[in-house]
């Protein structure tokens, strides 16, 4: 399987930017905003509202994301952009050289992202051509549910001397291009502007191109080591641009900074959890952010997280998921366990109580179990009982319990809860020896299947609801990768995949390591990981999924396989996998 190309990315924590893969311009700069949650600058048409709910439609548009086409920033060569190769050595600096071109991009400590190029005399005038619109993203989803109006903005580009100002009044954004290290004379060119370089007599050329969102600055983003170059990435794609600032003290996790710039808790999790466990300086805090960003802004009139917010907090689809009301509080509980503290700012105590009694209330009186309208994959749920629901619903409840005392909530009617809701799955989805049911509707409907995004199966042995040796979850585990499961891949490259998106999931691999690892076969754990290693990009980022060809793969961002990769390789590597997830023995 030959490692595919895609955009190169870099961010802030304030700001984040795509750039294409072989000319180096500049695809998109993006930032968390208070009003419409995020906004982009880039040169990609709208998405065709008429088209809303087309899978084929959305995975157009998405891949029309990566081309270079439709950039807002070019810097031509002679007349045209350089043909430059790729390099992603290094996780934080993206570089490109050929024909004694050479490019560097990177996150500079005041929030800006900057992109420096080096460019002999031979290669002839040197142009920059600027174009685009600062607006929010379309936020075409597979499964559409709620899609956003239109926010009505223009973009004007004003030039000064080497800076550019973009902005779109009515949202109100603004982005400021410079360009460094020569004169450059700014001509409108259509609806453009090209920017003609002024020769200095030096060679080579030494320009910089610096995109800044004024008053905006940014957390330090370190480099740290990790296990394997998919570590590296995505706990460095988190740092720079999906923990995004949103205000002092506050900030989102994404589930990318492109297709997607919303936050699902399921997402964020794992992506906090990667920061836990990496644990550098300033990941706590980003993670301590986040915490109180769920807590305190987002938008919860009834007390419920939704299938996903806009980054300002604000509800986007609103569909109820029950992973996604149950995330939270395990991820206040990893980050006190890492800590020994919960973050301030959060009255913890009414915010736990009143939260945990409206996940209380999802719970059916007759038998136990916690409803949810969607799966985790986003798609209307067969039967409202999910087994991974309830596996979760038990391990949010043991975690709590631990919290509770520090927040000075009794932890016995948590504790309560979590065996209530290990007796429920015992009665309806546990049958012996056979696969546990993927869901039910309480009066005898038992759906067999199970997909790639229900990790908490995956998980159960670890965090403690089993034992790696239960009949039931063998089964159920053996069952997920066979041919009788409708969500698996078969073919070449056969796998672990989802009825929402054919192929086989990069999280379907992710279980076969985590299962391997647990009943302790190393050979198919390697094998996992070998998978792993060929599905990804040439920058280490994982795609959702991959075809049986070479060249196939779904979904250029996507920040959950590799972070939940990431923070359970990190772990495993420190022998801290158990200490950190496993429940606390009572």
């Amino acid at each position: 399987m030959r490692a595919a190309h895609k955009p190169a990315d870099v961010g802030t924590g304030a700001i984040c930017a795509s750039f294409d893969s072989s000319s180096a311009a500049w695809l998109s700069v993006g930032m968390a905003h208070l009003r419409h949650g995020f906004v982009e600058l880039s040169a990609l048409p709208p998405f065709d509202d008429s088209l809303r709910g087309d899978p084929v439609a959305t995975r157009r548009h998405r891949l029309a994301m990566t081309e270079a086409a439709h950039a807002f920033l070019v810097v031509e060569l002679d007349g045209s952009p350089p043909a430059l190769d790729l390099r992603v050595a290094d996780v934080d600096a993206p570089a490109w050289s050929g024909a004694g071109v050479t490019v560097v991009a990177s996150a500079e400590p005041s929030g800006a992202i900057c992109q420096r190029w080096s460019i002999p005399r031979s290669a002839g005038q040197v142009r920059v051509r600027l174009r685009g619109r600062l607006d929010r993203p379309s936020l075409a989803e597979i499964t559409e549910l709620n899609p956003p109006s239109p926010t009505g903005a223009t973009t004007t580009l004003e030039p000064a001397d080497g800076a550019v100002t973009v902005s779109a009044p009515a949202l109100p954004a603004t982005q400021v291009v410079t360009v460094r290290g020569a004169p450059i004379d700014w001509a409108r060119v259509g609806g453009e502007l090209v920017g003609t370089v002024r020769p200095m007599g030096r060679d080579p050329l030494e320009l910089e191109i610096v995109v800044a969102t004024p008053g905006v600055s940014a957390m330090p983003v370190v480099t740290t080591r990790e296990p394997d170059r998919l570590a590296a990435r995505a706990v460095a794609y988190v740092r720079g641009c999906t923990a995004l600032r949103v205000a002092d003290g506050e900030r989102a996790i994404l589930t990318d900074h492109r297709i997607l710039p919303l936050s699902w808790t399921r997402d964020a999790y794992w992506q906090a959890l990667a920061l836990l466990a990496a644990n550098a300086p300033g990941d706590r805090e980003r993670v301590a952010d986040h915490l109180r960003w769920l807590w305190r802004r987002c938008e919860r009139p009834d007390g419920r997280w939704v299938r996903s917010h806009h980054a300002n907090g604000g509800r986007k689809d609103l569909a109820f998921q029950a992973d996604q009301q149950l995330y939270p509080f395990v991820e206040l509980a990893d980050y006190w366990r890492l800590t020994g503290e919960l973050p301030a700012g959060v009255d913890w105590r009414p915010a736990l109580e009143t939260t945990w009694a409206v996940t209380m209330d999802a719970i059916d009186p007759d038998n136990g179990l916690i409803a949810s309208t969607e799966t985790a994959a986003d798609d209307p749920a067969a039967a409202p009982f999910i087994a991974a629901s309830q596996v979760l619903l038990w391990y949010a409840a043991e975690r709590l319990a631990e919290v509770a005392p520090v927040a000075s909530i009794d932890p016995a009617g948590i504790a309560d809860a979590a065996r209530q809701a290990r007796d429920a799955f015992a009665r309806h989805h546990a049958d012996g020896a056979d696969p546990w049911a993927y869901a039910v509707d309480g009066r005898g409907l038992r759906v067999a299947y199970h997909d790639a995004n229900d990790l908490p199966i995956a998980l159960a042995p670890l965090w403690g609801f089993c034992a790696a040796d239960d009949p039931g979850w063998r089964a159920t585990m053996e069952f997920a990768s066979s041919p009788a499961n409708p969500a698996w891949f078969a073919g070449h490259r056969a796998g672990l995949g989802s009825v929402h998106s054919p192929g086989t999931w990069t999280l379907g691999d992710l279980q076969a390591w985590l299962r391997a690892r647990l009943v302790g076969d190393r050979q198919q754990a390697a094998a996992a990981l070998a998978r792993l290693d060929e599905a990804a990009f040439s920058d280490g980022m994982l795609p959702e999924a991959y075809g049986s060809d070479a060249e196939t793969r779904i979904r250029h961002w996507f920040a959950w396989p590799g972070a939940a990769l990431a923070a359970l390789r990190i772990l495993d590597r420190d022998g801290r996998l158990e200490p950190m997830l496993a429940v606390a023995r009572r």
